[in-house]
């Protein structure tokens, strides 16, 4: 089914609709998930919904305009927002009235704006956190211990280097790709640093860090402090 016959045939009642994820880039395989944004008038939304049709897995992410809105407002403090990267990059294939169009606008000027900035507190939280793993990760000779620290060290790294920049962050491949959007040149030195560490090195992915630390302040241990 064309994925206008599956809104119609799921959400009849859809005033919008919008394709996401691999299918809207062009890039999706014969296993890709098909992410559809829908927008309906009033209930059932919000809602998520997984289905598989025609032997693909569909994704549909079901709002009003009021719910999506309500919903990217609760994701933007936290530097991610899976729902307004799909609103902004997505492809319109309903348009009932101009509202998916007004919604994807919209969208794409929150997600151009960039999130908030940090605070010197959440800062100060980061780098702290990433001083105690980053000194861990170097004296660590354990291999198993040492695959896992540097597998904690590399999302707070990128989440530093994201974050102090007002990039927007993400999780699993979205964290590796808005990375590389924002830097290139550091994701593929934090990407060649990880590999180094779960073969037993970790000198690299260690300096990688100890750069980016430095690049926001350096290092934070004496003098912190947090009050319930």
């Amino acid at each position: 089914m064309r994925t206008e016959e599956i809104l119609d045939a799921w959400f009849p009642e859809a005033v919008g609709g919008l394709v996401a994820g691999s299918v809207a880039r062009g890039e999706d395989t014969p296993t890709s998930d098909l992410d559809l944004l829908v927008l309906l008038p009033g209930r059932p939304a919000p809602m998520r919904r997984t289905e598989r049709i025609d032997g693909r897995v569909v994704e549909f992410f079901v709002h009003t305009e009021a719910s999506f809105l309500g919903f990217v407002d609760r994701e933007v403090p936290l530097r991610r927002s899976p729902l307004l990267h799909m609103g902004a990059h997505g492809l319109v294939i309903r348009d009932r009235e101009g509202c998916m169009t007004r919604l994807r606008d919209l969208a794409r000027a929150r997600w151009s704006a960039g999130p908030p900035s940090l605070s010197d507190a959440e800062l100060e939280d980061r780098r702290y956190r990433l001083t105690a793993l980053l000194d861990d990760l170097a004296d660590e000779r354990d291999p198993v211990c040492l695959a896992s620290l540097a597998a904690a060290a590399f999302p707070d790294v990128a989440d530093l280097a994201l974050a102090s920049r007002r990039r927007w962050g993400g999780r699993g491949r979205w964290l590796a790709r808005r990375l590389a959007e924002a830097d290139a040149s550091l994701a593929d030195s934090l990407v060649t640093g990880l590999r180094e560490a779960l073969d037993g090195d970790a000198v690299a992915l260690v300096g990688c860090g100890r750069a980016e630390l430095d690049r926001v302040g350096g290092r934070l241990e004496e003098g912190y402090a947090r009050f319930a």
